[in-house]
């Protein structure tokens, strides 16, 4: 009975190693998650545990941010996935260097401010993808008081049922024996009596690319990609600038064995009908009668997010005249509580046509 007990502890402990942590739990994604969902899950939960926000959840994170690590790249997860956490710790899925507290080194986030690089990743070099460029159109409103906005856009994903493997099924996915998955080989050349060059080769049973796939994935037919559509939250900052561009990082287009480039968003400004913008300073032209430049008036002006603007003379506004109205123009984009100034230019609208009594009456004011 004693040995009966045994065993099932024993077995236990096993399933315990073989299965390890649930990565997918951790994150709170499901097991068919897209990369982008991925990189979400962690955005959010990395926030709400970082150990400097909450001292008390260091190995929490470290386990978000480990859980991150395997699931954002696709080797690592295809390795994850049919092997499970052991099979990583056993040398399946390839080296780290990862620090789970550079928050900022770990996903791509928002950056204001390209092309085909490479970037050293946890299994050495790695090819980046091309980014992104796309306009982003606003209003000078938005400008003005700020606005969060969402765009959806079309892109090139890993395929969402292989991961961009290729295969029918992850087991399908094998390390090229001809290479031992490096995807060259190395030849050797007879020159001559006593002298024998060596040289290294594209592996010609992988083509190399240091794995070989026995079967089709039926979703994406072994292309490894798909099209798919993902939409972004983009935040239009007070004051920033026509052509100023937000950087979304790595979350352009998705290869194989590619880092994603960065979607750029270039701010387009539209035309307002009302204001004109020039740097941090507005301008806005009001109409006066001919009667009001004479003897003064009292105006007000609806400005961008609604609030009134007094405007007032009591002397002789002449045609073209300026007012500057200090502090009433665009907000810094660096320091949004310090703001530009607003000129009025005044356009006087004459008479097309007057009677006689009012040309008596406007000589005698003359004479006065």
């Amino acid at each position: 009975m004693k040995t009966i007990s045994l065993l099932i502890v024993l077995l236990v402990c096993v399933t315990i190693v073989i299965g390890g942590k649930d990565y997918y739990e951790i994150l709170g994604i499901s097991r068919d998650s897209s990369p982008s969902d991925i990189k979400k899950a962690y955005r959010r939960l990395s926030v709400q545990f970082h150990p400097d926000k909450n001292p008390d959840s260091k190995d929490k994170y470290i386990e978000i941010s480990t859980a991150y690590e395997t699931l954002s790249d696709p080797e690592k997860r295809r390795v994850y996935d049919q092997y499970g956490e052991e099979g990583l710790k056993q040398g399946h899925g390839g080296g780290g260097g990862f620090d789970p507290f550079d928050i900022f080194a770990n996903f791509g986030g928002f950056k204001f401010g390209g092309g085909g690089q490479q970037q050293q990743g946890g299994g050495g070099m790695k090819q980046r993808g091309q980014d992104i460029e796309l306009d982003i159109e606003v209003s000078l409103r938005d400008l003005y008081i700020g606005r969060t906005t969402r765009v959806t856009q079309k892109k090139q994903i890993l395929c969402t049922k292989c991961r961009g493997s290729g295969a029918k099924k992850a087991s399908d996915v094998t390390t090229c024996s001809g290479c031992k998955g490096s995807g060259i080989k190395i030849k050797t050349q007879q020159l001559g009596p006593g002298f024998v060059q060596q040289f290294q080769t594209t592996c010609d049973e992988c083509g190399g690319k240091g794995k070989k796939v026995t079967s089709k994935c039926p979703h994406c037919q072994g292309k490894k990609v798909e099209t798919g559509e993902e939409t972004y939250t983009i935040m239009i900052e007070r004051g920033m600038i026509d052509g100023q561009q937000i950087r979304l990082e790595q979350y352009g287009e998705e290869a194989p064995e590619t880092t994603p480039g960065d979607i750029i968003f270039k701010i387009v400004t539209l035309p307002d009908k009302h204001f004109k913008r020039v740097g941090e300073n507005l301008y806005y032209n009001m109409s006066i009668s001919l009667l009001e430049a004479l003897t003064g008036f009292s105006k007000e002006i609806t400005h961008l997010d609604g609030h009134k603007v007094p405007i007032e003379r009591v002397d002789v506004t002449k045609p073209g005249f300026v007012l500057k109205i200090q502090e009433e123009g665009m907000p810094h984009h660096s320091f949004p509580s310090q703001t530009g100034d607003l000129y009025v230019e005044f356009t006087v609208i004459f008479p097309t046509e007057i009677t006689s009594q009012q040309k008596d009456d406007f000589k005698k004011l003359l004479k006065e």
